[in-house]
């Protein structure tokens, strides 16, 4: 069969390239430029106040800087801690919601409403929260403690030992219900003709999650993933309401580390490179798992 050509007229190509033109100036003006400008920043040695005197040009030795820099190490071992472990328990916990809210009655739909809540509350507002949750002498996790096994008072955000691991309770009970939301609406979208072939196969219930639900939704599940990993490596707002990075570097992320070498350092040239180094690692992230959803298909 012949494939009929079709003529666009250049009135019609005018008005596609109109439509285009917002989009084009969005990206280019908010998004293209400051990379660029980033970057060549990033070549110079300059101070925050020092924007009307001469910059220093140093080439790459601000990358150069990041190898030997042992706090910029220890931003990136809690970033990866806090994305690794965020991921798992996130992915399971809101599995297993879904999967239950999945198979509830109508009537229990309210339940869905109101485990997104925390998804919805400013960030600032749950770190604020949690910091008085957390507090050593009127906090309600000491109180059941003392109540209970008779734990004294524990300092869970000024310890450096249990710091990390009270910011990563935190981002668990508040974007636990950003990956409910995405696998639900996966599941929802599974053809109810899969469910009662599998019925009349004779599976049982786990057989069926393993088989046929998991399959079904591992887009969705890899999308969630890639979301929340690029979002989880640019945690800020959380971190600096409960910790600013503290005790010591204990808590200390890349965002949180670039933020400091920002606006208390004044190093605004370094500050440029270990942003990039930022939108590097997102990069290479977003593009894994785009070729891994690819693989998928």
């Amino acid at each position: 069969m012949k494939i009929r050509r079709i003529n666009i007229s250049s009135e019609e190509k005018r008005l596609g390239y109109a439509f285009i033109l917002p989009g084009v100036f969005f990206l280019g003006f908010f998004i293209f430029i400051p990379i660029i400008y980033s970057i060549y920043m990033s070549l110079f040695e300059w101070k925050l106040f020092d924007l009307g005197k001469i910059k220093t040009f140093v080439g790459l030795d601000n990358f150069i800087r990041i190898f030997s820099d042992k706090v910029f190490v220890t931003a990136i071992l809690n970033t990866l801690t806090i994305v690794v472990f965020c991921l798992v328990i996130e992915l399971i916990l809101g599995f297993i919601i879904s999967l239950s809210l999945w198979n509830i009655k109508r009537s229990m739909k309210v339940a869905q409403s109101l485990i997104l809540l925390p998804m919805i509350t400013s960030p600032v507002i749950v770190g604020l929260i949690w910091r008085f949750i957390y507090d050593p002498q009127f906090g309600i996790v000491n109180y059941v403690l003392r109540n209970t096994i008779g734990v004294g008072n524990i300092a869970w955000l000024g310890n450096a030992d249990t710091a990390l691991i009270s910011v990563i309770i935190v981002d668990v009970w508040q974007m636990t219900s950003f990956v409910i939301l995405i696998l639900y609406a996966g599941m929802t979208s599974i053809p109810n003709e899969y469910l009662e072939a599998s019925l009349v196969d004779g599976t049982t219930y786990f057989q069926t999650v393993r088989y046929m639900v998991i399959p079904s939704i591992s887009h969705y599940i890899i999308l969630v993933l890639m979301m929340r990993t690029m979002d989880l490596f640019k945690i800020f707002d959380t971190v600096y309401v409960l910790t600013r990075g503290g005790p010591g570097y204990a808590t200390e992320t890349l965002s949180m580390y670039t933020y400091k070498t920002s606006f208390q350092f004044y190093e605004m040239g370094y500050a440029m490179a270990l942003s990039l180094v930022s939108l590097v690692c997102i990069l290479m992230i977003s593009i894994s798992y785009m070729k891994l959803m690819k693989r998928k298909d």
